[in-house]
């Protein structure tokens, strides 16, 4: 495996746990793109967002 596939399995493996430790649906999207990336691309920014406005909003509920 090349170091930006390890990098992208390894980052989406502890987005994994992130969402797992909170209650977050998380389905990570399965990577097509070929040959070497740097680890992370649009996709994993979106993922990343997406975990962190339900972070957000959890936090919000909790303080109510």
């Amino acid at each position: 495996m090349v170091k930006g596939k390890s990098t992208c399995k390894l980052l989406k493996d502890i987005r994994q746990q992130i969402a797992d430790a909170n209650g977050i649906s998380y389905q990570p999207k399965e990577c097509h793109y070929e040959g070497d990336c740097a680890g992370t691309c649009p996709a994993c920014e979106e993922e990343i967002r997406y975990l962190e406005r339900e972070l957000k909003a959890r936090k919000v509920m909790a303080s109510v």
